[in-house]
């Protein structure tokens, strides 16, 4: 939920100002914890093509409402973070830091608490290629959630809940069917 994610990001960014006295490390980490998610904006804008109800409601509505089609999510990308990871690594700069470290919170709590509620694989769904996979279809990368009634009518307020407003569809056991029938005629030579 995005408020969880506000609140971790401004902690994360306060112990990044209060250890390196940084404001690019502290800077970096907010945007890493928080404002990755503006690549769900993007989908919403682009694959969901949503742009005629660009509003900040209208938006949260439809991912409150479990209502997208497609997950592109390219920040939230394991490929993206090891790129990132090798430039640090390269070119130790603070701002960068600290959007890795960051970015590295934000999808750890996603992995697992979507994990949890929603996604099918919740470890593979942070790789891009593994949703290329999947042609970015939500139907094959996410579980089927009940949306309780209410959910997405005050959108707002609902941004800042800890836990999730949906939950998984329970699953239907599966029926084992039984075995072939043998054929009608056996063979009783042995006996």
């Amino acid at each position: 939920m995005p408020g969880g994610h506000l609140a971790t990001a401004v902690a994360l960014s306060g112990a990044a100002y209060a250890v390196t006295h940084s404001p690019e490390a502290a800077a970096g980490c907010f945007a890493g914890g928080f404002l990755i998610d503006v690549d769900h904006y993007l989908d919403y804008l682009v694959f969901e093509r949503q742009w005629r109800r660009p509003g900040p409601a209208s938006f949260l509505r439809y991912y409150f409402t479990n209502s997208p089609r497609r997950v592109v999510l390219p920040l939230h990308s394991m490929e993206l973070m090891a790129i990132l990871l090798a430039i640090l690594v390269n070119h130790p700069w603070l701002l960068l830091a600290g959007y890795w470290l960051g970015a590295a919170m934000h999808l750890t709590f996603d992995i697992l608490i979507n994990g949890e509620y929603a996604l099918k694989r919740a470890v593979c769904f942070y790789f891009f290629a593994f949703r290329i996979s999947k042609r970015f279809a939500a139907v094959e990368l996410m579980d089927r959630v009940v949306v309780p009634d209410g959910v997405g009518k005050r959108p707002l307020i609902e941004f800042f809940q800890w836990r999730p407003l949906t939950r998984k569809q329970p699953q239907i056991p599966k029926i084992q069917a039984s075995p072939p029938a043998q054929a009608a005629v056996e063979d009783h030579s042995a006996l």
